[in-house]
């Protein structure tokens, strides 16, 4: 195993979490569900634009961040464990055959109040009518795959129009249901602790469409305060959850998330005492911030500590395969030999990953699926040469630049780019220019087929690998249609899709792995994309921050948060 691999690395996205009892400097209305403000405030600074809170377009992992304040699915992921949890649902039965799950609803359980739409209790119609809203086409949808598709009973008859309803789900009576599926429950149980399958009212939907504001989590859209750059959630009070000793949840009275320009303004911004989180800080200025903070890590008790993991995230470059020269799969596997991921992390990112991303697009996340058994791609340039020279480009001679497009408003994307922009001049003689752009535009080319590199990652949906190979599954593209979310290069491989369904349907956790390594094999053979770094997650977390426990899943459940 490769040395970097065995060590923990700090993590280049580092979450500073400083926790403050100040009154906010940001006014919060008094709100439909009784709330008067308060002064109990975590203020979060991001720099991912957020394109939409409608829980079905979600794209990006800080939109899962907001939209997770504000919604809540059947079910909720443990971050201290991973483990399911009740949430709207507050039990669920499977059936002996794993095929059938059967679903009670909380009598306690409501939509909010906001908007002029008064509370209303959550049924087993309002669940049906979110599950028929997912198989439905239209409203930018990109979630039907990620939810539905090949795993609800009669949820592909349904989307193609075939069916008047999802003869999988059944409504037994208000506040009980169950869902038919093709394949084992363990999976798709996971998957309904995803924001994108939060419950959906069927009343505020048919007024607000994708612009819905109404959830049921435990917090609630502050629509007077917040603007797209700004967004405001104050607690809400009649929040069905309670601690054992009848404490109503959530503790804190209100979560503030900022989109801003860049990590170095949220930096600056975090020292002068505006915000307590921050979702990434430049990799050059982590050593900085903690000799500027000795004495706060180093008191008894230390004010601050340093709470670090690997994530289920691989960050990647994807490659447009469907364009010259990137069609010529010699040239995509000399592009991944050229790449010393090692210097990258080491003298770009100051040894802030998990570790090079060697194997395959699985990180080495999950127990019992044996990444390492992926033959990926590691630092060898005389193999580059040749596989170069046999695509008809010796030593880059006539090689047409390359355009690399990294999203805006991070140093280090620059920073990473910059450094294999020398790396493929130096081994390869092959030059490229790189532009940084805002994710929706970035996006956009992706799916129109334009540009040659892009700057990508997977944060796991839920905790399998299933959730990084879909990414690439071509099961559900038909000739000549365009391009779409994940697969944004249209990729297509029967061999790759037969595993991945295997993997999918298999009854066992087990078996289902052994499918998902041939999958991966078969994406790295193809060089479809060029995997840099499996990440880890770093944060500083202040001594006063209670009952706080960072997932691996880049999620933020702060119900249960407060402050000594």
């Amino acid at each position: 195993m490769n040395k970097s691999i065995t060590r923990i690395f700090y993590h280049s996205c580092l979450i500073l979490l400083f926790f403050s009892c100040k009154n906010s400097d940001n006014s919060l209305s008094n709100g439909e569900n009784g709330f008067k403000g308060g002064n109990k405030v975590v203020r979060i600074a991001e720099v991912v634009p957020v394109k939409s809170m409608f829980p079905h377009q979600v794209i990006n992992y800080v939109e899962g961040v907001v939209v997770g304040q504000m919604h809540e699915g059947l079910l909720k992921m443990n971050p201290k464990d991973m483990t399911l949890m009740p949430g709207i649902a507050e039990k669920w039965e499977v059936s002996t055959d794993g095929k059938t799950v059967v679903f009670t609803l909380r009598k306690d359980a409501k939509f909010h109040a906001n908007n002029g739409i008064e509370a209303k209790s959550i049924t087993s119609k309002d669940v049906k009518f979110t599950f028929e809203l997912l198989c439905t086409e239209g409203n930018n949808n990109v979630h039907f795959e990620t939810v539905c598709k090949d795993r609800i009973v009669g949820a592909n008859d349904f989307r193609d129009k075939k069916a008047k309803s999802i003869s999988g789900f059944k409504i037994i009576d208000d506040y009980k249901f169950s869902i038919e599926l093709v394949n084992n429950a363990s999976i798709f149980l996971e998957i309904l602790t995803n924001p994108v399958a939060s419950i959906i009212s069927e009343s505020a939907y048919s007024t607000q469409k994708d612009k819905l504001v109404i959830g049921a989590g435990p917090f609630v859209y502050d629509t007077k305060a917040s603007t797209e750059k700004h967004f405001v959630f104050y607690k809400n009070i009649n929040y069905y959850a309670k601690e054992k000793d009848g404490s109503q949840l959530p503790y804190i009275d209100s979560v503030i998330v900022d989109i801003l320009g860049n990590t170095e303004e949220a930096l600056i911004k975090f020292k002068e005492g505006k915000y307590d989180h921050i979702g990434s800080v430049p990799s050059n200025q982590l050593k900085e911030i903690v000799e500027a903070n000795i004495s706060e890590f180093k008191g008894n008790p230390p004010k601050f500590t340093i709470d670090q993991r690997p994530e289920m995230i691989t960050s990647y470059y994807t490659l447009n395969i469907n364009k010259a020269p990137l069609n010529n799969i010699k040239v995509r596997q000399a592009l991944n030999y050229a790449i010393d991921k090692n210097r990258i992390i080491d003298k770009v990112l100051f040894g802030q990953a998990y570790g090079p991303a060697i194997y395959g697009l699985v990180p080495p996340s999950f127990s019992y699926y044996k990444n390492a058994e992926v033959t990926g791609y590691d630092l060898d340039l005389e193999k580059a040469k040749k596989l170069l020279a046999d695509a008809g480009y010796p030593n880059g001679k006539n090689f047409p630049e390359l355009q690399l497009i990294v999203n805006g408003g991070n140093t280090r994307n620059n920073n990473v780019a910059a450094e294999i922009q020398k790396q493929l001049k130096a081994g390869l003689n092959i030059n490229v220019t790189f532009e940084s752009m805002n994710s929706a535009e970035k996006y956009k080319l992706q799916l129109e087929g334009n540009g040659d590199m892009f700057v990508d990652g997977w944060v796991a949906d839920y905790p399998s690998p299933e959730s990084f190979l879909s990414v690439f599954y071509g099961g559900n593209l038909k000739q000549g249609e365009p391009h779409r979310y994940p697969n944004t290069m249209a990729y297509v491989n029967a061999e790759y899709n037969k595993n991945y369904e295997m993997g999918r349907n298999a009854s066992s956790r087990d078996s289902a792995a052994s499918y998902f390594l041939k999958a991966d094999q078969l994406l790295m053979n193809d060089a479809v994309i060029i995997p840099l770094i499996y990440e880890s997650n770093c944060r500083l977390v202040s001594n006063k921050l209670k009952n706080y426990y960072s997932s691996p899943l880049r999620t933020f459940d702060f119900t249960r948060v407060k402050v000594d």
